[in-house]
């Protein structure tokens, strides 16, 4: 049986989270830009488990995968669809393996800032829109996806 490389290799997940048209991102210290709430898939963890305590960890927020889940007749199999899964070269991080979400908020409040005390925005997409070449390319499509996504439900 191989081993995962877990010294140069992450694995992580991260939640485009939609409210009223608008897409929640964070604004990472170290990157220096914004990007969605998300982090590593702590030991044990399934992606859902980890985002969803990624997300309350960070923001409080309760929320809906959007597309919903769906699960067997028996509670067996449950069928979660990522919008995608993207492998990055991070800084000093080595890879991350991302499995990126979509969700719609079911209950937020007003929160500035992360428990790492990173601020927080809501963005609409005009905002979005003006954002090109301000932030990660990917980030901004994947929001704008995000938001057409949710919103659509």
């Amino acid at each position: 049986m191989s081993e995962i490389n877990w010294k140069s290799k992450c694995w992580v997940t991260t939640i485009f989270l939609v409210n009223e048209g608008k897409v929640l991102l964070s604004f990472n210290n170290n990157l220096k830009t914004w990007i969605p709430v998300g982090g590593h898939i702590d030991l044990g963890e399934n992606p859902e488990e980890a985002i969803i305590r990624e997300v309350r960890e960070e923001t409080g927020f309760d929320f809906e995968f959007l597309p919903k889940p769906k699960q067997d007749g028996n509670g067996l199999v449950k069928v979660l669809k990522p919008m995608q899964v993207q492998i990055e070269k991070v800084p000093h991080h080595g890879e991350h393996i991302n499995i990126i979400f979509a969700g719609k908020c079911t209950r937020s409040f007003e929160k500035e800032t992360t428990d790492d005390n990173e601020r927080l925005k809501w963005f609409s997409m005009q905002e979005l829109e003006e954002m090109k070449g301000k932030m990660l390319e990917n980030v901004r499509e994947s929001a704008i996806k995000a938001i057409g996504i949710c919103t659509a439900d």
